[in-house]
């Protein structure tokens, strides 16, 4: 077995967390399928909790309405962080 160059290491680790960051993206779209839309676009009135998928909205708790809203947060860093990170790995492999 061949030891793994410092810079292959470091261009292997930044696809994988730019995959994970990906897969991040793809069980978001995933639930928020299964539970009938995101936080983001929803809304609550007077203690009731809505998530909103094109304009229709479902009634869920609060507990789902508030883990949709932190997975849709989540986008925010993890989606960025995908890009850049698979953005490095190619520019590592470019030089080589």
């Amino acid at each position: 077995m061949s030891d793994l160059s410092t810079s292959d290491l470091k261009r292997r680790s930044l696809w994988a967390i730019s995959t994970l960051c990906g897969l991040n993206f793809v069980v978001f779209f995933i639930v928020a399928l299964v539970i009938g839309g995101d936080a983001v676009n929803g809304k609550v009135v007077e203690g009731h909790f809505y998530l909103s998928d094109h304009g229709k909205l479902t009634e869920v708790s609060e507990a789902v309405y508030t883990y949709s809203l932190w997975h849709v947060r989540s986008l925010f860093l993890t989606h960025p962080l995908a890009m850049l990170f698979a953005a490095l790995a190619k520019r590592g492999r470019a030089r080589r």
